[in-house]
């Protein structure tokens, strides 16, 4: 007992060198603390197990000693380097009550920052959303803009629709006038007006179906008599009667289409007249005259040199040129039409179709420059091919063989496609003089069948055929009705047969009036150059090897009619024979 006495005694407050555990609250962060070792005479040696639990009790003071040195330091930092000075004996009571002041003081100032963070957090949010309010207020004004520039988009585009819409009537109005008063405008080009109103509606009715099917239909136009006659009423009684007696044309022309009228008949004339007109010169010359010598020295010329038409003949460029083949041109007018490009490196047979009464499109396509042959086709040199009787009449041959014209003879054909060179374009009418008998206005008949010696003269040279279409060729003149079987066409194959020449009955229209004369209808021809058959030389050729040709020539004449007909044929419903 009094061991545990003293035990208790030793290890109690009644000792003051003993650490007690509560003794890290009494003293200061700076305090020193002080264990004391026990003296050994002070320890109870009654036995081991009071020194087993000295000595336990001793190593736990040591523990505890540990940790309190390491919650002085935690309390050192969370003081924020304050120190609490306390005493070893007795003020643990200050101590907590520090510690709870701070917790307080701490407290009220989270309180504090909450309550002014919460001050904070609702002036954002009114000023946010104040910023909201005026974002939604910007944006209602700028879908009111976007409506408002909907709106006057709208109305631009109804004021575009209003325009085009107006374009078209005023388009639409053109073209009505273009219709209604198409005479004046063709008339700068070289057209006339349609012969009646009836023919004037037709041809408004082929144009609005060529705009359905979307293809071209060029004009083709005559001189409206209708419309003339309207003019004879302006015109005092007289004048007027004896006018619509005589048909007279209009005083005031412009001076180009006196110009083509000039150049139309100046061919037509020397067709007709030149040749016989200078052999009656000469005889008179010679018998009545003393420039008898003249028709002497002509004639000692013309014998040798008669046979020239069937040597390449005698080509002058500078009357090729002539200002006067444009007017001609511009006369009808005669359009040349190319389909298809044609080497220089071959020699080619033109072979124009339908023959006409003069083959007035031949004509200034192979022997004038009136239609830019040169320019149209470069490298090609044209040849002009006709009746060898228009090269013996005097002077007139020497016209014509200047223009690059010569006879259409097998000899003159060896000559040009038999040289050395190519570049050579023959233009050879196929039908002949017969042909022209069957050219009446609105009908197209080919002299073909029979006709296969162009066949034969492509395959012994290798010369390419190429068909031709005069489009208006039997418009420019009319012709007396002459059917086969009648008197009129007994009488003319009996010229024919005679004299090589085919004594055409036709009837153009005058100078100064347009019921009668010589001059040709002012009705456009269109002289489409189709594509080209190539064929291999063939020295001698069989009857079958003709006969092929002449079937792919004749196919290719049809099938190029048709295809143009619908754009350069007066009536496309004609259809075309070959007999």
């Amino acid at each position: 007992m009094e061991s545990e006495g003293n035990d208790s005694e030793m290890l109690g407050h009644t000792n003051p060198d003993v650490v007690r555990p509560t003794d890290h609250l009494l003293t200061g962060p700076t305090a020193p603390v002080v264990i004391r070792p026990m003296d050994p005479e002070e320890m109870v040696l009654d036995g081991p197990e009071v020194a087993a639990t000295s000595a336990s009790k001793e190593d736990e003071c040591r523990v505890r000693q540990r940790q309190i040195v390491r919650d002085d330091e935690d309390v050192q930092e969370a003081d924020d380097g304050k120190d609490v000075q306390l005493t070893n004996h007795g003020d643990e009571g200050k101590k907590f009550d520090g510690i709870s002041s701070m917790d307080k003081e701490n407290e009220a100032k989270e309180n504090s920052v909450n309550f002014e963070g919460k001050e904070l957090v609702a002036t954002e949010k009114k000023d946010l959303k104040a910023e909201e309010n005026a974002f939604e207020t910007k944006e209602s004004n700028l879908k009111a803009s976007e409506s408002d520039l909907e709106d006057k988009e709208n109305d631009v585009k109804a004021t575009e629709n209003d325009f085009e819409a107006k374009e078209n009537d005023v388009k639409a109005t053109e073209n009505d006038i273009e219709a209604q008063e198409s005479d004046v405008k063709i008339d700068s080009k070289g057209y006339d007006t349609p012969d009646t109103d009836q023919e004037e509606e037709e041809r408004r009715r082929r144009v609005l179906e060529s705009k359905k099917k979307g293809t071209k239909l060029v004009q083709r136009m005559s001189f409206k008599r209708d419309r003339a006659d309207r003019h004879y009423d302006k015109l005092p009684w007289g004048v007027g009667a004896i006018s619509r007696l005589l048909n007279l044309a209009p005083a005031r022309l412009p001076w180009h289409r006196r110009m083509e009228t000039t150049a139309v008949l100046l061919w037509m004339s020397s067709f007709l007249f030149m040749g016989f007109a200078a052999t009656g010169l000469l005889v008179y010359m010679f018998l009545y005259t003393q420039y008898w010598w003249l028709s002497l020295c002509y004639l000692c010329w013309y014998i040798p040199d008669r046979s020239i038409c069937n040597r390449g003949g005698r080509r002058w460029n500078w009357v090729r040129n002539w200002g006067l083949w444009k007017h001609y041109a511009n006369f009808f007018p005669i359009r040349l039409v190319k389909t298809t490009e044609l080497d220089p490196d071959h020699n080619y047979i033109m072979c124009y179709h339908p023959h006409g009464i003069l083959s007035a499109g031949a004509f200034c396509t192979f022997a004038t420059d009136g239609v830019s042959w040169s320019k149209t086709f470069p490298g090609l040199t044209p040849y002009l091919l006709t009746l060898e009787v228009l090269f013996l009449m005097p002077f007139y041959r020497e016209f014509f063989l200047c223009s690059g014209a010569v006879s259409a003879t097998r000899a003159s054909m060896d000559h040009l496609l038999g040289r050395e060179g190519s570049g050579r374009a023959l233009c050879l009418v196929v039908g002949g003089a017969p042909e022209s008998l069957d050219c009446h206005p609105g009908q197209v008949l080919l002299h073909l069948e029979k006709r296969k010696g162009f066949a034969k003269m492509a395959l012994r040279h290798g010369a390419a055929l190429v068909p031709m279409f005069g489009f208006g060729e039997n418009d420019v003149y009319d012709q007396v009705a002459n059917p086969k079987g009648s008197l009129v066409r007994r009488v003319q194959d009996a010229l024919q047969h005679m004299f090589g020449l085919a004594p055409c009955i036709f009837m153009g229209r005058g100078v100064f009036q347009y019921s009668f004369g010589i001059v040709p209808y002012r009705k456009p021809i269109f002289v489409v150059v189709g594509s080209p058959i190539h064929v291999e030389p063939v020295k001698k050729p069989t009857d079958e090897q003709i006969l092929a040709l002449h079937e792919r020539y004749k196919q290719a004449i049809v099938e190029l009619y048709n295809e143009h007909k619908e754009t350069y044929a007066k009536d496309p419903t004609v259809p075309i024979q070959i007999v």
